[in-house]
Order: structure tokens, then sequence, then C-alpha cells
């Protein structure tokens, strides 16, 4: 059962987009609508959510200013606007989607196919996170690698100092672009950090990185790497 939060002020539009959802997922999702932040807030901060779908203007309220806190959670954000000059700017902050007004079955659909296929490969230049209940940023360019970490993820930066994100490595994969690849089921690495790759005996390979570093390479996914590094 896919838990979705809908947080959209205009009735009509809340009622399209929540009846879209039920006859793409059927009997698959749980919603949950609000008209205003505030009251979403305090229901994503008190139960567990899958998906966000979020106006970007609320009351008048700017969502953009919320977006960074909103991509720093566990769940995927889905912008629903008729703001689509800020399409790329909602991307390259690590949204999973924006759905322009007005808006199409098909549309959502497709959407929710992003939230669907862990295939996905986003277009975010920067991961926001929550440190001593403040929201800070690493850029992609700092990150060397990322680790699964239970239900979370740690992102090693450049300087080696560890990040706790609360977005399991799954969900951050489907926002990262190309350059960052899954390699082992606990690891994903920036392409661009590697400097070489070993075997050793029983069919064991690594990636070395140039920071000194060295990860797992999973044997299914070695071919692969060797084949994106000489692209």
């Amino acid at each position: 059962m896919i838990k979705i939060t809908l947080v959209e002020d205009e009735p009509m539009v809340a009622k399209r987009l929540h009846r879209f959802i039920l006859e793409v997922v059927q009997d698959k999702a749980s919603i949950t609508t609000f008209n205003n932040l505030d009251d979403a807030q305090d229901h994503l901060a008190a139960t567990t959510t899958d998906v966000l779908f979020l106006d970007l203007n609320l009351h008048g309220k700017d969502g953009f200013s919320l977006l960074h806190e909103h991509l720093a959670e566990p769940y995927h954000t889905i912008v629903v606007s008729a703001n689509t000059d800020r399409a790329l700017d909602a991307f390259e902050l690590g949204v999973l989607d924006f759905i322009g007004k007005p808006f199409t079955k098909e549309r959502v659909e497709a959407a929710l196919q992003r939230y669907f296929d862990a295939s996905f490969k986003g277009q975010c230049k920067r991961l926001s996170y929550k440190k001593h209940d403040k929201l800070h940023f690493v850029s992609l360019d700092d990150i060397q690698y990322i680790q699964a970490s239970g239900h979370y993820s740690e992102i090693t930066t450049k300087s080696d100092v560890v990040i706790l994100h609360d977005k399991h490595l799954d969900k951050l994969m489907q926002l990262l672009p190309d350059i960052f690849m899954r390699v082992h089921r606990s690891y994903a690495v920036s392409l661009n950090e590697i400097e070489s790759v070993s075997q050793k005996s029983g069919a064991k390979y690594f990636a070395h990185l140039k920071s000194g570093s060295t990860i797992p390479v999973g044997r299914t996914k070695f071919e692969a790497l060797m084949a994106a590094l000489q692209r």
C-alpha cells in the first residue's frame, strides 16, 4: 500500500488529482489531502508517507522556500504547478517529477511510473539533508560514494566527511544523474571518482577511488561498470 500525501489549495484540482491517482494505482494507495502546508507538515511529521504531491503556490506561499526541507525527507516529492518555467529548478533541487497544470491522467500516470521505476535517473545537482535540526546542502560534485545504512544512506564526501541522509539508497538513486552508478547492493559511486578497478580471488571486485578509499563491486555489476568507465 502506497501512502500518498496531496497538498493542493484548489478544491477542484485536488479532487481531479485525487481521482487520477486512484485510477492509476487502484486499490494500492491511501491518499491524505490537505489544502494548506501547516496541516500537511504536521501530518508528515507524525506519520510515514511514500510520495508527496505538492503545489508550489499555497495561499500565496512560495513552495520553493519549502522544497529543500521536503527533499531531505525519506519520501519522494512530485510538484504539481502551473509555474512550469520553474520545472528545471525543481528537478535540479531533486524532485522526482514536475507535473504542469492543467494535467491529464496520462501525465499523472507517467509521474507515478517514475516512482515505481527503480532504474529512473534524476537531474538534481545537490542534495539537502538535516543535521542538528538544520538544513544543509551537499553538491553532487563533492560526493565520492554513497552507502546504504538500514533505512538511511551514508554519503561520503571528497573530504571523507560522512553525511547521514534520511532517504534510502534506492530512493536517492532515482534522483541522481547517470554519473552515479549502483555498483553493489549497498554502494553507489560517482564514476568521476574511480581511479581503478581490481579483481581478487573468489571473483571479488573492488573500485579504488581517487581519495584512497576502496568499495566493493558486485559480480553482476562489474561488466556494466567497466562499460560505463570506457564510455
